[in-house]
């Protein structure tokens, strides 16, 4: 048989049952050899009277699989005495039509309600910190309904901890100084000089030609009124005649810069043009 639902029979409530709201199930199985879905209805009577009417579903029952047939509504016996219980339930393209009746089972509603759950004692403080079966939301996903006080971390930020803070990336200027890292001259713009390019530019007379190196000053951008390292005129020093002592007794022009050499005439002076 492709399709075929059959009502086994009332399965909720009992026979007996005490006065409670019930959801009606009936108990089907599929006969066929395609998966199905039992569908219809329940209907309850009391003395002769329909006093409720449900739709009921079930889930998708496997060939040869029973399954529970349930009404979407409760009901709720409105007193008690006896009911009966009748309904219908089949399946799309159900080739069996008879064993779709849930044939008209009594029930007897007692006035007797069910034993009430025993009550849970208080027991808040077993989930509060330090109780026996305490509560711990590590893992949790979502909020807590209560803002949380952040718990005191900073050695884990610091060098060596578990979440070090890396300013290497950040943008901006900190807020404090910060010591001076080791670092090449390619830091510095423009270049620096070396020391060893100081000391050749020291003990070199052609590097002092003052006329030839001022002309040399760089004009436009940040080297304004520089002379670069690259631009260092090669010639010969200023003859020994324009090497002279400092005077007080009248006004001098500008000072040029000389070469001061042990080499020279002038050492330890200041050369100048009268």
């Amino acid at each position: 048989m492709d399709y075929d639902v059959e009502v086994l029979g009332l399965k909720t409530p009992a026979s007996t049952s005490p006065m409670a709201p019930y959801r009606l199930v009936v108990s089907v199985r599929n006969n066929g050899i395609h998966a199905a879905v039992a569908s219809g209805y329940v209907r309850v009577y009391s003395a002769g009277l329909q006093i409720f009417e449900s739709e009921v579903f079930s889930n998708t029952l496997a060939p040869g699989v029973t399954g529970d047939c349930s009404s979407i509504g409760y009901w709720t016996p409105p007193a008690e005495g006896f009911y009966m219980i009748q309904g219908y339930i089949s399946t799309p393209l159900d080739q069996v039509e008879p064993n779709n009746n849930l044939n008209p089972t009594n029930i007897h509603i007692s006035g007797t309600p069910p034993t009430p759950p025993t009550p849970v004692e208080l027991h808040a403080a077993q989930h509060e910190e330090g109780g026996s079966d305490e509560i711990s939301i590590e893992g949790l996903p979502g909020r807590a309904a209560d803002q949380q006080e952040a718990l005191a971390h900073v050695a884990s930020h610091q060098a060596g901890g578990s979440d070090a803070l890396n300013v290497g990336s950040l943008a901006g200027v900190l807020a404090q100084d910060q010591p001076a890292q080791v670092h090449s001259n390619t830091r510095h713009n423009p270049t620096m000089t070396t020391a060893a390019e100081l000391e050749s530019h020291r003990l070199s007379v052609a590097a002092h030609t003052a006329a030839t190196n001022l002309a040399n000053r760089e004009t436009t951008g940040p080297e304004t009124g520089l002379v670069t390292i690259t631009q260092l005129a090669s010639g010969s020093a200023f003859p020994a005649s324009l090497y002279h002592g400092l005077r007080v007794d009248r006004l001098w022009g500008p000072v040029k810069h000389a070469s001061i050499g042990a080499n020279l005439p002038g050492n330890g002076l200041f050369s100048a043009s009268s």
